[in-house]
């Protein structure tokens, strides 16, 4: 365990009081409110929880869970992914603040914040409110056991994911005993109990480690519950002063729920070590008495019986055909509305399309060759060009099942040419098909939206048609170097740190040995670092994805080494070990011609993008990640000219915000959907010709549209929630929120692939290619564990 950082120690608790509740909440609301970084902490979570910090260190003890605890949660919830997460005590919102920013990190839906003291209540919904965190948390005044049970018979929620238990101490049980028996805590839940070694709660860690056997025959015996006995008078007592007798939950709990549970040690804010305690429980604690820092204590229910944990649609087989039969009943209505749209498009034509030419004078039109167009981000490049200047647009791309792809039946394109997939590693067949169809329809740009298989492969193409083409050839696509320095994550961050850049510490590792050298203490009188590192493959690996967000080192050295060891990491299969940042991810796009950045869009990121809105450009967060992509783009010089997007992680907020890129892809991003039909956008790819600029960056006009998938969102957001409520795993709040955010997208945002002008691609997606994906998953036993609409991308497994 490292030692605690005494510089950011609170303010010790004051001898002879109950260090809360004595006005100091109040007083801490009004020295945020008049901190002269006001205006730059509003919106940003961090920012609050640094002022709340500098009360608690400069001023006053305030009783909240702390950077080093509360480290311990924001992990779990990044490895848990909650869709609904409840605490159990807010005091003054510091944990809620904390943990709801990571909850909406991790991309769930709703953190509950039950608070007892209206006062307290006010505090937490003020600060949450300068947090920007209003649309995520929902803080709720009343006694624990009340909010619960109202809130479970209102529907409001029906299912806890992860619950923090931090409030009255011997309510721990009672309200741990009540979900039970609402059927709010299941299996698949997780729980988080802070204090229970000091001052401790016997008489939860009891409940929570007894069997079932053991918790039927107390129920049985028909023996007193004394939820107060092992925990210290004065926390018994600590709000008999202000509501009296304490009124406690008679609920009988779940006794087939048995816990699996593990203790992880931390400090409390003050930094003072742990001390043991006299804690009268049935069973010994002497483990625990001994540990030498304050505790908290993760348990995970799971049923005593067989059962179980996988429901039957997630399975290969009936997941395939599920969706082939959804894909068939939702035909009429896709059907409907393609014929729908090719009647209004022909009554009301599309007015850009008859005025084009007349825009751009009486110069011949060129050939322009875009590839990709299977995904969103070629497909969108592609009718934009098609809207906004005279010129012939072809398209080519892979086909796995012939005639399917949807960017083939585009009318913004002129003709469609099918390339050679990659024959295993041997990339010359879709080498060769690209330089012949550049070569047959002698193309006079090529804007290249490749795929992340594709990025090393379509440079190659470019130093070929280069040669073969001559002077007149011009391409949106860097060359070899360019792809390798950008593409390979531990070229990027030498890049990034060889350009004074601010980077997470990274190491490139080839083999276990290499990785655990960096995480494990070397001998035994080290202690090892206290960063957090995640690792992850430098090619492109479907199947070690699932891996890369598990933080590391683990709780053992025995767990970490099995962990690794597992990756099968090698020279030829290298990996990179990062430093994990704790922030939020944002993504970029942007059009690089000669060196000059000439489109940028940044939006807020997650694993697998289906939803994008767009940054306002003028923010300091957006000014900070063009101004990056600036820099990398001048460093590439004349001959840099492709399109670039990075990943970063963010700390912070305003002015004060700080940018670590975690990732570059060079090639076209979804994001580029963000524009809409924007005619400066398709204006800005006519650089590529190489005619001068002088225009400046084009960005999204704001307010902009945001961007979703239909058919990702109708499964997503209401199929599987049906199907798990079905099975007994689900409940009605999950599926009434998920329609709920359905159909407010529906009708405010846009879909990806839809356009009114153009409806075919539409269909064919959901109606020809995904039905074929499917079907050909089942007849060749395909694995996959999920797929990606916008790239329409299967990741194996």
């Amino acid at each position: 365990m490292a030692a605690f950082d005494q510089s950011k120690a609170y303010a010790p608790q004051e001898e002879g009081t109950n260090f809360f509740d004595d006005g100091r909440e109040i007083e801490l609301l009004h020295f945020v409110y008049s901190h002269p970084k006001l205006e730059s902490i509003r919106g940003s979570p961090q920012g609050v929880l640094a002022v709340i910090d500098e009360y608690g260190r400069t001023k006053k003890y305030l009783m909240n869970v702390g950077e080093d605890k509360g480290r311990i949660v924001t992990d779990l919830i990044a490895e848990v992914k909650p869709k609904t997460m409840v605490e159990l005590g807010g005091y003054v919102g510091y944990s809620c603040i904390l943990f709801g920013d990571a909850v909406r990190k991790a991309n769930g839906q709703r953190y509950y914040s039950l608070e007892r003291n209206p006062e307290f209540a006010a505090v937490i919904a003020s600060l949450v409110d300068l947090a920007g965190l209003s649309d995520i948390v929902k803080v709720v005044v009343g006694s624990s056991d009340a909010s619960i049970a109202r809130l479970h018979a209102a529907d409001v929620f029906e299912h806890i994911d992860l619950m923090f238990l931090d409030h009255y101490k011997p309510a721990y049980t009672t309200d741990l005993k009540l979900c039970e028996e609402l059927g709010l805590i299941t299996v698949g839940s997780v729980l988080s109990a802070d204090n229970v070694i000091k001052p401790g709660n016997p008489p939860y860690l009891e409940y929570v480690r007894s069997s079932v056997q053991e918790k039927k025959a107390k129920a049985h015996s028909g023996e007193m519950e004394t939820h107060g006995q092992g925990i210290l008078e004065k926390n018994v007592k600590q709000y008999a002063k202000r509501y009296g007798e304490e009124k406690l939950s008679e609920s009988k709990g779940n006794p087939n729920l048995v816990y699996e549970s593990r203790l992880v040690e931390s400090f409390e804010p003050t930094g003072v070590p742990h001390m043991s305690l006299p804690l009268h429980s049935p069973k010994p604690h002497s483990i625990i008495v001994a540990a030498p820092r304050p505790s908290r204590l993760i348990t995970l229910p799971r049923m005593s019986s067989p059962t179980s944990l996988t429901p039957f649609f997630y399975n290969h087989v009936p997941k395939n055909l599920l969706l082939i039969l959804f894909s068939i009943l939702c035909l009429p209505f896709s059907t409907f509305l393609l014929t729908a749209s090719i009647l209004i498009s022909y009554i009301y034509p599309q007015p850009a399309s008859a005025s084009k030419s007349a825009q751009h004078g009486t110069a011949p039109p060129k050939t322009v060759l875009i590839t990709g167009v299977s995904m969103t981000k070629g497909l969108v490049i592609a009718r934009l060009l098609s809207l906004h200047t005279p010129h012939r647009i072809i398209a080519a791309d892979i086909e796995t099942t012939p005639f399917t792809s949807p960017g083939r039946y585009s009318c913004s394109i002129s003709t469609f040419h099918a390339l050679d997939a990659p024959d295993g590693e041997d990339s010359e067949p879709y080498i060769d098909s690209l330089l012949t169809v550049l070569r047959k329809e002698n193309v006079d740009l090529w804007i290249s939206c490749s795929s992340v298989v594709g990025a090393v492969e379509d440079a190659q193409v470019l130093r070929l048609a280069q040669q073969a083409l001559g002077p007149s050839f011009h391409a949106i696509q860097f060359s070899l170097d360019h792809v390798r320095e950008l593409h390979e994550k531990d070229a990027f961050m030498s890049l990034v740190r060889d350009l004074h850049l601010p980077a997470p510490d990274s190491h490139r590792c080839e083999s276990s040995a290499e990785v655990l050298a960096h995480l494990l203490p070397r001998s035994s009188g080290e202690k090892g670092t206290r960063k957090t590192f995640i690792l992850k493959p430098i090619g492109v690996d479907d199947c070690a994805r699932a891996a890369m967000m598990t933080l590391l080192p683990l709780q053992s050295p025995g767990e970490t080494r099995a962990h690794v060891e597992r990756l099968a990491v090698s020279k030829h299969n290298p990996f990179l070990l990062q430093q994990f940042i704790d922030g939020a991810e944002y993504c970029t796009h942007a059009l690089v011609i000669r060196g000059e950045v000439r489109v940028f869009v940044a939006c807020p990121s997650s694993e697998l993008l289906m939803h994008y809105k767009a940054l306002s450009p003028a923010s300091p967060l957006a000014q900070k990640m063009l101004g990056f992509t600036k820099v990398v783009a001048e460093h590439g010089g004349e001959g840099f000219t492709g399109h670039l997007s990075f990943d970063f992680l963010v700390r912070g907020g305003g002015e004060d915000v700080e940018l670590y890129p975690i990732e570059c892809n060079p090639r076209a991003h979804t994001a580029v959907v963000l524009f809409g039909e924007s005619k400066e956008m398709a204006d800005a790819y006519l650089d590529g010709f190489g005619r001068g600029s002088g225009k400046g960056v084009v960005v999204p006009s704001m307010p902009c549209h945001s961007y979703y998938w239909v058919g990702h969102d109708l499964i997503a957001l209401i199929v599987i929630p049906l199907l798990e409520l079905l099975c007994g795993r689900g409940s009605l709040g999950t599926v009434w929120e998920g329609m709920e955010r359905f159909v407010h997208h529906l009708i405010y945002w846009r879909d990806g692939t839809y356009t009114l002008w153009d409806p075919l691609p539409f269909w064919i997606l959901y109606q020809v290619y995904w039905p074929a994906q499917f079907f050909r998953c089942l007849v060749k036993g395909c694995g996959w564990s999920r797929l990606n609409v916008s790239t329409t991308k299967v990741f194996q497994s």
